[in-house]
């Protein structure tokens, strides 16, 4: 009898030892402390649109150049921080233009405005700006057609000799120039300027001044 109470009590030592160390397994504040720092949240990224750094961070859309519109006020453009205003005649014997884009853009693309102080078209004359497909000056025909199907028209008879393709989105265009013919356009032949404007069908061409 004293040998069965003996391992009873055995027994139930070993049962409050295991509950006892359970417990304090599930207890906060019996838990050891470590050193490790809390998890930091990752840096926001830049986001979407921000502001471009080079001429081949500017997607054109219709009726747009990067973060720029047809339209847009000269105040609003300023405001981009990619323009100089009170800028020098580009040429002698031509009005000084309102607005020019800074470098490194300005050797890629230029700006005009209407009377009103409005944006009313730009034009692409290197490469490096371009579509969300890729297609900008120097992509070819075929390159064209095959990111733009059959929204694209033309190519036709754009002056001097030469041809537009263009597309157009509830009144917003983008032109594609070509230095040919449209009987002489051929698939391999590459786009030399790029225009987008809203109302007007782009004129692709540019004067003197």
């Amino acid at each position: 009898m004293i040998s069965v109470m003996k391992r009873t009590f055995a027994a139930l030592a070993a049962l409050a030892l295991l509950t006892a160390c359970n417990n304090s397994t599930l207890d906060p504040a019996a838990s050891p402390t470590t050193d490790t720092p809390p998890a930091m949240s990752p840096a926001p990224s830049e986001p979407a649109g921000g502001t471009p750094k080079s001429a081949d961070d500017l997607v054109i859309d219709e009726g747009e150049v990067g973060p720029v519109s047809i339209g847009m006020s000269k105040e609003d453009a300023l405001a981009t921080g990619l323009f100089d205003a009170e800028n020098a005649p580009v040429v002698d014997g031509c009005p000084a233009p309102p607005l020019t884009w800074k470098a490194p853009f300005k050797d890629a693309v230029d700006i005009l405005l209407k009377e009103d102080g409005t944006v009313a078209t730009m034009g692409v004359s290197k490469k490096g700006p371009h579509t969300e497909d890729g297609i900008g000056v120097g992509s070819t025909l075929a390159e064209l057609k095959a990111a733009e199907g059959d929204d694209l028209t033309g190519p036709e008879a754009a002056g001097y000799g030469q041809s537009g393709a263009f597309i157009e989105d509830d009144g917003a265009w983008i032109g594609f120039l070509f230095d040919a013919a449209p009987d002489a356009v051929k698939d391999d032949s590459a786009i030399t300027f790029i225009e987008v404007s809203k109302g007007n069908k782009p004129g692709l061409m540019r004067d003197g001044c």
